[in-house]
């Protein structure tokens, strides 16, 4: 258990990044098998991805989603799917499928999301995040107090303002996926790039540029791999 970290990490998609202090950390190759949820890295700019100053310690991972009444329901499964995404690739890429156990279901108020492990709201309006106006795209919020259990939380909206800090934008559907994809990866203990885009955990995405969202890759799934060994989220390799 760490000290007394209170961590925030990522104001995403086209903001400029707001980066705090991460470990940068090497890892050692491991296996790749057949995947549907991963794929193989093809960027090489970057052959390691930062850490964030906490990671879980726990066999099981509860993810509760909240969402206002005025968001449409696809948001809630696209966030949900990004959830069991990063479980599914996790679970192919060590051919490990009883471990790495996160789940996620809906809570119908915010009070609700209290007893679960992680957090996460999706919001009407960027306006809405306990931190605006200066969070203005999705954001992950991380405490570890030490001796007390890790707060996490994540705040996601379909409607977001501009890097310019003037124009406000409806997101495309990719677009919020990506985020909620990317902000899941911050959960789990992953920090941002260096590179300002084109990797799932760089602190940009420019859905002009890209029509898709970034897939979890196997450069990922090695850090994490680095952090909690091949059995699940109980902490067992990287000590940070």
């Amino acid at each position: 258990m760490v000290g007394s970290n209170n961590l925030k990490v990522s104001i995403w998609k086209l903001l400029p990044a707001i980066l705090t202090t991460i470990l940068v950390s090497s890892f050692n190759s491991v296996p790749a098998f057949a995947a549907t949820y991963y794929s193989s890295q093809t960027n090489f700019e970057e052959t390691s991805v930062p850490l964030a100053s906490y990671s879980w310690d726990q066999s099981d991972i509860e993810t509760c989603i909240y969402k206002d009444t005025g968001v449409k329901n696809s948001y809630y499964a696209w966030t949900k799917l990004a959830v069991q995404k990063w479980r599914q690739a996790l679970r192919e890429y060590t051919n490990n499928q009883q471990d790495w156990t996160i789940t996620a279901r809906y809570v119908k108020s915010q009070a609700a999301l209290e007893s679960c492990d992680v957090k996460i709201y999706i919001y009407d309006s960027y306006k809405d995040f306990p931190d605006y106006p200066s969070q203005t795209g999705a954001y992950t919020s991380v405490k570890q107090e030490a001796g007390e259990k890790m707060d996490s939380r994540v705040y996601l909206s379909p409607f977001i303002l501009h890097g310019d800090g003037k124009t406000e934008l409806n997101l495309p559907s990719h677009a919020f996926r990506n985020s909620a994809l990317h902000e899941i990866g911050h959960v789990l203990g992953l920090g941002h790039m260096k590179s300002d885009k084109d990797y799932l955990m760089s602190p940009q995405f420019d859905f002009h540029e890209q029509d898709r969202e970034h897939p979890i890759t196997t450069l990922e799934l090695k850090t994490l791999i680095n952090i909690y060994d091949e059995d699940g989220f109980e902490q067992r390799g990287l000590l940070l």
